[in-house]
């Protein structure tokens, strides 16, 4: 099929991939083998500052890693001190795994300004490796289902004592497992072209991973197929995963708090958060790798109307839960209030709200920011903060709890403002390098931006006038 060869790269074309195509009305039109050659040279392109990068990188996360093991060791009979632990573990969930859903959902619906973005939302799904890590002493400190045959109040009634701790790591598991097949599913045909067009130790590893893509009929049809599946897989076992890690390491460390709504609030953020890594990794692959061809205005301007509803959705479901709580009045209702709200982890919960929703708000709903590059990065950087900080008011909250008072049936007593320590300060440090260090080192081995999905775009869109103006006119072929 004539598409699918101009999709892999092979029609013939100049080799000068310095220059930026022809530009037809402000829309630049690439020939294939000038994306083919500029992206596939974005991998090595800038090494000796990646090689800085990645060692300062690499320090950092041995650094994270001594500080979990000094940490259980100083505290493994101690959970109020695993706070900040867990605040770190569910913002990696909340980041890696909100991401790879800007690569599922638009496709979903057809959109055209997506298909440059698919690889780097994918690629955030590895941060899933470093979370399991940060987990493992988690799941060792968790308070027990039974204590001196007391069963605590937690989603695994009737279920043996070990169902919580096997069962998160299975969910985290599979969660994880899901993302790298959708990330390498994807990935595939630029395998096939870094097999062709590069050289070294990239060319080996194209040849090992493209497993004989040739770009047949055959193959691009069981290849659109593996990313629909592979996408909805995602999407439900991230639903589930969300579901178990709130349920066993928030509510169910806290006596007397049920809430059916947290679960998809901690969700939604999560989307919210996913936009947000995915608008700053594009900014940085714009900046500093020079794809301005590729990361255009409208890549920009789309996920940042999706930041702006996804901020609108987490107070929505902020209030939606919180409204409960504080017109329920019971005893379980005020110390939940107490603990989680105007108790001892306020200053997380007003800067938290404020860089959640109040500020992004306010900045994107202005057009000219919003129909910008820098703009939404911006905005993305003041989400990030204010979800770490949402994640911190959480579990540093919950965790604060002493483990004897979890039988009772509301919070008696509220704990007073845990702050991190100096294992703290090396989790949070260690454990994010090391997330960026991951992703990072993906980039190196596949373009950050897909090949065959950029050919795609150009193939499916068109310069066109418009009335007194210009746009783009797209094809959907299906």
């Amino acid at each position: 099929m004539a598409t699918n060869s101009a999709i892999a790269g092979d029609t013939a074309a100049p080799e000068d991939h310095g220059s930026h195509g022809e530009e037809i009305a402000g829309h630049v039109v690439l020939l294939p083998a000038q994306v083919k050659n500029t992206l596939v040279d974005s991998t090595s392109a800038g090494s000796s500052r990646f090689m800085r990068w990645a060692i300062a990188l690499s320090v950092l996360s041995v650094i994270g890693i001594v500080g979990l093991v000094l940490k259980f060791l100083a505290h493994s009979d101690d959970q109020t001190k695993w706070g900040y632990t867990a605040a770190v573990a569910a913002f990696l969930l909340t980041v890696g795994g909100g991401a790879p859903l800007v690569a599922v959902a638009p496709v979903l619906a057809k959109a055209n300004w997506v298909r440059p973005l698919t690889r780097i939302a994918s690629a955030f799904s590895l941060i899933g490796v470093v979370t399991m890590i940060v987990m493992i002493p988690l799941v060792a400190v968790l308070p027990p289902l039974v204590t001196e045959g007391a069963r605590r109040r937690s989603i695994w009634f009737e279920s043996p004592d070990w169902t919580p701790h096997t069962f998160i790591f299975l969910a985290m598991f599979t969660l994880l497992l899901a993302g790298l097949g959708l990330f390498y599913t994807t990935a595939l045909p630029d395998f096939a072209a870094m097999r062709d067009h590069s050289s070294g130790w990239r060319q080996r590893m194209g040849k090992m991973l493209a497993r004989g893509w040739v770009g047949s009929t055959v193959q691009w049809r069981t290849l659109r197929m593996r990313i629909g599946m592979f996408g909805t897989f995602y999407f439900l076992i991230l639903i589930y995963v969300h579901f178990l890690f709130t349920s066993d390491f928030a509510m169910g460390v806290v006596p007397g708090w049920r809430d059916a709504i947290f679960p998809m609030y901690h969700a939604m953020s999560s989307i919210q958060a996913g936009v947000a890594i995915t608008i700053l990794a594009a900014w940085a692959g714009r900046r500093y790798l020079g794809l301005q061809d590729y990361l255009r205005l409208d890549q920009f301007w789309s996920l940042g109307r999706l930041l702006f509803a996804s901020s609108l959705l987490w107070i929505y479901f902020f209030f939606s839960a919180f409204i409960v709580f504080w017109y329920g009045r019971s005893l379980a209702d005020i110390a939940w209030v107490d603990l989680f709200i105007r108790g001892p982890m306020i200053w997380a919960f007003i800067p938290g709200m404020l860089m959640s929703f109040v500020v992004p708000w306010w900045w994107l709903i202005w057009n000219r920011i919003r129909t910008s590059v820098d703009g939404p990065a911006i905005g993305a950087v003041i989400v990030l903060f204010g979800l770490l900080l949402d994640r911190m008011r959480i579990y540093v909250s919950s965790w604060s709890v002493p483990p004897e008072e979890i039988h009772d049936r509301y919070l008696k007593h509220i704990p007073e403002t845990v702050w991190p320590d100096a294992f703290d300060y090396m989790i949070i440090v260690g454990t994010t390098a090391a997330a960026a260090l991951v992703v990072a080192l993906a980039f190196r081995l596949v373009p950050i931006v897909s090949i065959w999905q950029t050919q795609e775009y150009q193939l499916l869109s068109k310069p066109v006038r418009y009335i007194r103006g210009h746009g783009v006119l797209v094809a959907k072929p299906d």
